[in-house]
């Protein structure tokens, strides 16, 4: 320790040691794409619509194939067979190991009342631990998604409460947003500021959803986010967009899905810009190595529950 211009500053540890080489405490508990304990979850490697294909999962190769009657995951170069397959929400889920978790439950997905578009799957280089975390953190809208949705947000987070499960986290917040696309602004029934409730909802290891429900016009869209740990340095992203009454219309038309997902496809695009700028491996798991705010609360409750199935103390 040692004051300097009026400022005390402080050292944890010997700042004379530095010359033995760089502290690598954290990153002894930084939650990679191939860390061995993700083998244990579901992971999306496909949608249906693209079999068959050669898919990465965890630093492994797989071929995937369907029939009639079932879909195949045949290791390659020496993989280990998976455990487990699945067929849901239009994707193929594997997982290498028994899983530990089931599989997300989103109601939408089976409800004839809500039209179905889904985005191309998209790659970042960022782990996927990251990319969850920052699907769940609302306090960079207003940064991030300025030429979007941003604009509109507030910079201050209003207090909201997560819940967390064994195997996951919900969030719920109430907002206000402006909703131009409401037939009942245009009719001058509703205002343009209205009300909003927004539900996230993650599962264990990388499943999440949000669900955005218009309280005063009354239409809903489920954004369902699901990502692919390849490699150590890649993440196949997988959205699915499930919507209902956007337009005024219980069933969107095909037009309007096109502009839900033409939105959507621009906000990920913001997302990934910012991803491109970060070069870390992985997610720190010990809450000690960062420093969080109120508004990371869901950030926080995601590490937690990744923490708690790799075994690491917080």
């Amino acid at each position: 320790m040692r004051e300097d211009d009026g400022v005390v500053w402080v050292a944890p540890d010997d700042p004379e040691q530095e010359s033995a080489g760089p502290d690598r405490r954290a990153e002894e508990h930084l939650l990679t794409n191939v860390d061995p304990g993700l083998r244990s979850g579901w992971h999306p490697v496909a949608l249906v619509t693209e079999l068959p294909a050669t898919v990465r999962l965890l630093g492994e190769t797989y071929e995937v194939t369907a029939s009639a009657e079932r879909v195949d995951v045949r290791p390659l170069d020496g993989a280990a067979p998976a455990a487990a397959v699945a067929e849901r929400f239009g994707v193929v889920l594997v997982a290498p190991e028994p899983p530990r978790a089931p599989l997300l439950e989103v109601p939408e997905e089976d409800d004839p009342q809500y039209a179905h578009g889904w985005l191309v799957p998209e790659r970042s280089a960022s782990p996927a631990g990251v990319l969850a975390e920052n699907f769940l953190d609302v306090a960079h809208f207003p940064f991030v998604h300025d030429g979007t949705f941003g604009a509109a947000e507030q910079t201050y987070v209003e207090p909201f409460e997560v819940t967390r499960t064994d195997d996951g986290l919900t969030s719920v917040q109430e907002q206000w947003f402006d909703n131009p696309g409401d037939p009942g602004v245009a009719a001058g029934v509703r205002p343009l500021r209205q009300r909003r409730r927004a539900t996230y909802t993650y599962r264990w290891p990388f499943q999440l959803s949000l669900r955005l429900e218009e309280l005063d016009a009354g239409a809903v869209k489920t954004i369902l986010f699901l990502l692919q740990p390849e490699a150590a340095d890649s993440t196949r992203i997988y959205t699915k967009m499930l919507l209902h009454g956007i337009g005024g219309v219980a069933v969107p038309p095909a037009e309007v899905v096109a502009d839900e997902v033409a939105f959507e496809v621009a906000v990920l695009a913001e997302d990934l810009v910012l991803q491109r700028a970060m070069t870390v491996r992985g997610l720190p798991l010990r809450l000690r190595d960062e420093l969080h705010v109120r508004s990371d609360r869901s950030g926080v409750a995601l590490r937690r529950v990744l923490a708690a199935f790799a075994g690491v103390g917080s």
